[in-house]
């Protein structure tokens, strides 16, 4: 279907179509289309839809008609394997079949694409019933239909559920046409279901949303899921914690009125938490984990994280830029200062704000510099032998490292640089840990501490940088290999060891 042809339900029809969608596809005979094109010609309950016809209606002459609509699909998808194939492996053919029966082009807002949402919503209702209750042998199902089926059927209940959550707020939304305000700010949505039915549409989304959040946790567990790439996985995940395709917010599902702006409940916020130490921080999305991290309800509380990330980011590179020029003190005053920026953000705002930093690459790199003072206090004072080689072997070893573990995670392709980007982070940490060790702390500590002090007074690239090279590739490998301590976590997870979540 075109965007033209399904106006502001585009955005569906390519939710619907990708992600686990295609992989499920792919287990599929080779002539599948052509076969759910009969199958929508010929065996589609087109009566069961009848009582959306006067759905506007005031009074409506049939509050409980989306009840008996659900019903009847129900009936037609246990009865009819193939139906069922073709709604749960093919849901972009039903919402193209939907969106021509009920499209009024000529209409101003084409009020027929909410009565289409509507129609797919009870469609999805229908086949998890169907599912979940049990698919009756005596139709054809298999023993292991249900198991097979219930990933796809808890999908498309999500994705068709939560469509109109994605518009919160948005002036020229699909269902934002003049006539349905009658029916208060949701529109003629809050008829979905029934007669004022908007918070039960919103309370099985959240259930729906919960229970494929499960399924997307157990992905390698189910056949049709296990088999999905990388950035079919990240699709799903995308659509589960984010609005829109582009990710700018996350997903807030509210029974406020769909024309108002709303804030995240608890439980968006715990599950954008879930998804960020599950799925986003293993494949490095970095990216991904930024957004969550600096989201707040208001603008105000927005501006004030995303200025002490810029703060810190800024004074972190400023750091990074002055140890480049030799300029040690200042490098190292910087440094100080971007960590007490990292602080400061990480109390006031928490751990979404905190996980971007990667605060276990600067943890296990202290622990490194600890180490490198203790052992080799007095090669320090000397023109390191082969520096230079030696910080490339650290480097590259660790570099290595992350791409390994980043493509065992589920990373592939041109998201593999994500390893680079992961490492680019870690060296900078490495960098202004062993700049905070070398300079302000081990002359402290260790034998001929003034001589140590002064490589920094009067630093040269033959020896200072050569120390301060050396210092930061033996860091950043450390903090990198450190993670086989914790081998159930990966590098890039919070800062935390504790979780008060229930189990799955």
């Amino acid at each position: 279907m075109s965007t033209d042809t399904a106006g502001g339900l585009s955005g569906l029809m390519a939710r619907l179509q990708q992600g686990a969608c295609r992989a499920a596809q792919r287990s599929r005979p080779a002539d599948w289309e052509f076969r759910d094109e009969i199958t929508m010609a010929n065996q589609w309950p087109a009566g069961a839809f009848a009582p959306l016809a006067g759905i506007r209606d005031v009074p409506w002459t049939d509050p409980d008609g989306p009840g008996h609509a659900i019903a009847a699909v129900t009936t037609a998808l246990r009865d009819a394997p193939s139906l069922l194939a073709t709604v749960l492996y093919s849901p972009a053919t039903v919402l193209a079949h939907l969106v021509a029966c009920f499209s009024r082009p000529g209409r101003s807002g084409d009020p027929g694409l909410a009565d289409a949402w509507i129609a797919l919503c009870l469609t999805a209702e229908g086949a998890w019933r169907a599912v979940t209750e049990g698919l009756p042998p005596e139709a054809g199902y298999g023993a292991g239909d249900t198991d097979l089926l219930c990933p796809l059927a808890a999908r498309l209940r999500f994705l068709v559920l939560s469509e109109p959550m994605r518009w919160r707020g948005q002036q020229q939304a699909w269902w934002a046409w003049e006539p349905d305000q009658v029916f208060g700010g949701s529109g003629v949505l809050d008829r979905a279901l029934g007669e004022r039915s908007w918070g039960l549409v919103v309370g099985r989304c959240q259930e729906s949303r919960r229970t494929w959040q499960r399924y997307l946790d157990a992905y390698q567990s189910h056949p049709l899921l296990s088999q999905a790439s990388p950035g079919e996985l990240e699709a799903e995940l995308r659509a589960l914690v984010f609005s829109a395709q582009v990710r700018r917010a996350p997903l807030v599902l509210s029974v406020r009125p769909l024309a108002e702006q709303a804030s995240p409940t608890a439980e968006d916020r715990a599950l954008g938490e879930e998804t960020l130490e599950r799925h986003l921080l293993p494949r490095f999305d970095v990216a991904g984990a930024t957004i969550l991290g600096l989201f707040d309800d208001s603008h105000r509380g927005r501006r004030a994280r995303t200025a002490v990330a810029a703060a810190a980011a800024l004074t972190g590179l400023a750091a990074v830029a002055c140890a480049a020029a030799l300029e040690i003190q200042p490098a190292a005053v910087l440094a100080a200062a971007c960590y007490l920026l990292i602080g400061v953000g990480v109390v006031g705002y928490g751990v979404a704000w905190a996980a971007p930093w990667l605060l276990r690459l600067p943890a296990a790199a202290a622990v490194g510099i600890i180490a490198l003072v203790s052992i080799l206090p007095g090669g320090l004072l000397s023109t390191p032998p082969g520096g230079l080689l030696a910080a490339l072997a650290l480097t590259a070893s660790a570099c290595g490292y992350l791409v390994v573990q980043a493509r065992n995670h589920g990373v592939a392709g041109r998201s593999l640089w994500r390893a680079v980007a992961v490492a680019a982070i870690g060296a900078a940490h490495a960098l202004m840990v062993s700049l905070l060790g070398l300079v302000v702390v081990a002359p402290a500590f260790v034998q001929n501490g003034q001589k140590l002090a002064a490589i920094w007074h009067h630093p040269s690239y033959r020896h200072a940088a050569m120390v301060l090279v050396l210092a930061t590739a033996w860091c950043l490998a450390v903090g990198v290999f450190s993670q086989i301590l914790w081998d159930d976590r990966p590098i890039t997870a919070p800062l935390a060891h504790l979780s008060w979540r229930s189990g799955r």
